[in-house]
């Protein structure tokens, strides 16, 4: 369920609505139930969810649940635990009706007084819904959102803007940093693309530091999670519901896709690049600028574009040289 701290959730849909509303087609359970709110489709424990399944073949479906969307092309079981629809593009159908059962509670009125140990540049915007612990300093030109909390001691530099986030204690972000802003997701359907509702955070332990001008989106259903003691440099982009583990190290201008996990201790050079949904296992170093496509397992090495192991990368990069000599010789 969307942490009610950051997200309002409006009136329940009922089931024959929802269904009516995106043209899918109803081939189990009742119509006479009722959506409240989106969840994961992992987390359904309730028979008031909206869910969707879009591979079924590699996805777990929940026993309980109030709507679930399947492909139009799905043959296997039919789930008994709610109503179940069938559609061509079970995420738009998705999208359509989370984007109704849940809003974005907007920047509400300014705190106006704080604990004397906490610093506020009298330019800063910082929600009279946030909670800001002792110690924190909040530069010039900061915005924090409704419902973002922040730990103590932590350091906000100028300009950055912090929505939809827990951070921990001791965590510095460095001017221009954008964390919590909405991730990028949209999806197909028959009306054209339609934007997938963010309804994730940002989690953040202690101990990490942010570079300037780095983006770190909210998950959409899960949360994105730092892990404590992480260093990420500036210029990185990090996407929504990717869970970055403790004590990495994240050089500038590295971008890694939505929903990757990466282990603990993780080092990547600068100008990294990562396809979204791979696994990158703790120890791991990826050498600067590499294009990685493919997991890796803890404790390898990998470099190139495509990325593969540095032992293979190199002798490829020396053949290719020791052929490049020989005919131009």
């Amino acid at each position: 369920m969307p942490d009610p701290r950051f997200f309002t959730t409006n009136k329940p849909i009922s089931v024959k609505d929802a269904v009516e509303r995106v043209g899918a087609k109803l081939v189990n359970g009742s119509s006479d139930g009722q959506c409240c709110y989106a969840e994961e489709l992992s987390k359904s424990d309730s028979n008031d969810t909206l869910i969707f399944c879009e591979k079924p073949a590699k996805q777990e479906l929940p026993k309980r649940f109030g709507l679930l969307f399947l492909p139009r092309n799905y043959t296997g079981d039919i789930p008994a635990g709610g109503a179940v629809t069938l559609t061509p593009f079970p995420r738009h159908a998705f999208a359509i009706l989370a984007a109704a059962l849940h809003d974005e509670i907007p920047l509400s009125e300014r705190q106006r007084e704080f604990d004397a140990s906490i610093k506020v540049d009298t330019t800063a915007i910082v929600s009279k819904d946030a909670k800001i612990a002792s110690g924190v300093s909040i530069g010039p030109n900061v915005t924090v959102g409704p419902g973002v909390e922040i730990g103590a001691n932590t350091v906000i530099d100028a300009d950055a803007t912090i929505t939809h986030a827990l951070i921990g204690a001791n965590v510095h972000v460095l001017p221009g940093a954008r964390i919590g802003q909405s991730g990028f997701g949209f999806t197909q359907g028959d009306s054209g693309l339609v934007k997938v509702p963010q309804l994730g955070r940002v989690i953040i332990g202690d101990d990490v530091e942010i570079g300037a001008n780095t983006t770190i989106d909210r998950g959409a259903l899960a949360d994105t999670v730092i892990g404590k003691g992480t260093k990420i440099d500036n210029l990185v982009q990090i996407g929504h519901n990717v869970t970055l583990g403790q004590y990495c190290i994240i050089a500038a201008q590295t971008g890694i896709s939505g929903s990757c996990t990466i282990g603990n201790g993780v080092l990547m050079g600068g100008q990294v690049g990562l396809a979204d949904h791979l696994n990158i296992g703790d120890g791991a170093q990826i050498a600067a600028g590499s294009g990685l496509m493919h997991d890796i397992p803890a404790g390898e090495k990998w470099g190139g574009s495509p990325a593969k192991p540095v032992k293979q990368w190199l002798r490829e990069v020396a053949a290719l040289t020791r052929l490049t000599k020989r005919r131009n010789g």
